[in-house]
Order: C-alpha cells, then structure tokens, then sequence
C-alpha cells in the first residue's frame, strides 16, 4: 500500500476521535520522513571550483544522489588551505546534511594540534581515494633522474625552487617530505592553486613540483616538462617506465594524496554509517571508478574507523616536518 492509499483510507475512516487523531499523526509523521528524504546534502568542498578536489567532489556528489536518495548540491568555501572549509563544516548541524569532501587531513591547523583535535571538530565518514604523485620538473633543468636532480641541490643549497598549490597542503608537505628522504634543501615557492603552479613550472620560474598524475599528465608528451619518479611504492602500470623513488635509492618512501568525507563531530553514528553505506555504493559504480582513474586515482572506500585511523597516522607523520619548521601552519 502506498502513502497515497493510506492516507485516504485514514481520511476515509476519520469519522471518530480517535481515528482522527491516528490519522493525523500518521500523515504528519510520513510528510517528516518525505522532507527528511528530500533535504538536500550538501557537500563541502573546501578548494575553488575547477582544481582536483572540486572535481573529484563533483563526481562523488554527482553518483551519491542515487546512492543515498536524495538530492545532493555542491558548495565550494575555499581559503585557508582548506580551513574555512572544515571550519563551516565543524561549526554545522550535526544531523549528516552537510558532508565535507577534503584530504586526509582536512584542515592545516590540525598538523600543529594533538592528533586527537580533529576528532573534536569533525567525525571521519569514508575513504575516498588515493594517488600516487610525480616529481616533475621542467624541460630546461640538466637533472635527468632523481639522483641527478638529488647531486645538483645538493651542490646548490636553495638554489632549486619547487612549488606547491598552497602552504601546508598535500604536495607541500609531501615535497617536504622527499626533500628530507634525499637530504636536500630547496625553495619553497606556494601558489594559489595547481593552475598557476603549473603554469609557472612551465615557464622555467620554478623547477620542480611534486603533483598528481592529473595535474602532470597533460604536459607529459609535449616536452615541457620531464617525471623523474612517482612517489607510490610500485610503478604506475599506465607508465611502467618511470620508476618510483623508493627504486631510485630512498627505499621505503612512499606518499600519497587521500580523499576523504567528513561531517560535524557529534553526529549521530546511525547517520554516519547511513553515510558510509551509501558513498561506498558509490564508489563502486562504473560511472564513478572510470571517473577517478581518468584522474589518476583509484578508489578505496572503507570504514570511519579506517579513515580515521589513515587521518592520525598522517597527522602524526607531518608533525616532525612542523616542529622543525619546514612547514608552517597559521592558527
């Protein structure tokens, strides 16, 4: 029976108090759950329209509708290296409306805080995905492997400058992180965004960047620029030629860009898992896998637990880079 037929038949059958009453309650109580399916999520991305975050977030949020029946909106609040994003996000209803899609790590300030401080602020939800990065650096520069790129900073000290699309965000620290695998000691140059940092690489105003596959793969066959390795621990079977760093003599190394949902701490974990249960129907469909590999990631899923467990393993991996100030966080 359908909720149309039953709500006839209950004004049908109306004819005394109690049934009246009955009535009423059950009609008010279905139109709460139809305005409940029909609240729109909104999905936080915390980065301007057009980067990598954004459209990642927009391939998610585009599949999710059906996923979780229900309409799902996007709304970008960038600043901050992602601050102002999980900060909004932090500081909303604490009933799974409004989920942030964000790094591992979703916000700076955290990387200068005990790990457990983001556990206050936002309530991890689901993996998302994850990729390798290149170290790309442009044409012009001698270095033709990663060890000879390694002896020519090691020559010049500061005379090599890298780029990042922001302060303390992924490819920053992850730069920060190879520089000190080699024991070398460049310039940091931070960009607003991929877009511009690319740009400049390009130009010849910096010389390396360490960037996703999708930011370096459409510069890869013109000549603009040259990968010296890929920072995951296996080579990339679409470019089994490029070897990682780990190969080119710092073995273990190994860094990756993570994706991942979060909602407001305090949030209900029957609605967290709701959450859960449908973003991982997501990252299932075709639609969405063919997505993210056009992107050059690969999608993971899993529980809160274990995003939570990837968020403070990272949290506490770049702490040693902040303390010893290679990188700095503004509170």
């Amino acid at each position: 029976m359908n909720r149309r037929t039953v709500l006839k038949h209950l004004a049908l059958g109306a004819t005394t108090p109690l049934a009246a009453s009955l009535g009423l309650s059950f009609g008010l109580s279905l139109s709460r759950n139809a305005a409940a399916r029909e609240a729109p999520l909104r999905v936080i991305v915390p980065f301007p329209p057009g980067g990598g975050t954004d459209v990642l977030g927009r391939v998610i949020a585009a599949t999710l509708e059906g996923a979780l029946d229900r309409p799902v909106v996007v709304e970008n609040k960038p600043g901050a290296s992602g601050m102002l994003g999980a900060d909004y996000t932090a500081n909303g209803a604490k009933d799974g409306s409004m989920l942030l899609f964000a790094g591992l790590v979703p916000s700076v300030r955290y990387y200068a805080r005990p790990p457990e401080e983001v556990l206050k602020q936002l309530a991890p939800v689901c993996p998302i995905a994850r990729s390798p990065y290149m170290v790309a650096v442009n044409a012009d520069l001698p270095a033709k492997t990663l060890a000879d790129l390694v002896a020519q900073a090691k020559r010049d000290p500061k005379g090599l400058t890298f780029g990042s699309p922001g302060n303390a965000t992924p490819q920053h620290l992850a730069t920060e992180l190879l520089q000190a695998a080699c024991g070398i000691d460049m310039l940091h140059v931070p960009y607003r965004g991929t877009g511009p940092m690319m740009t400049d690489l390009l130009g010849g105003q910096i010389q390396l960047v360490v960037a996703t596959v999708a930011a370096v793969e459409p510069y890869m066959t013109g000549g603009r620029l040259r990968v010296l390795a890929v920072t995951s621990r296996e080579r990339l079977p679409k470019y089994p030629d490029i070897p990682t760093v780990a190969e080119s003599g710092y073995a273990g190394f190994d860094a990756q860009i993570q994706f991942g949902t979060y909602c407001a701490a305090g949030t209900p974990d029957a609605v967290i898992a709701a959450l859960n249960q449908g973003i991982n129907r997501a990252l299932q469909t075709e639609a969405v896998r063919s997505k993210l590999a056009e992107q050059g990631f690969a999608p993971t899923g899993g529980t809160p637990a274990q995003l939570q467990q990837s968020l403070l393993a990272e949290i506490r991996n770049v702490a040693g880079l902040v303390q010893a100030g290679k990188v700095r966080v503004d509170l």
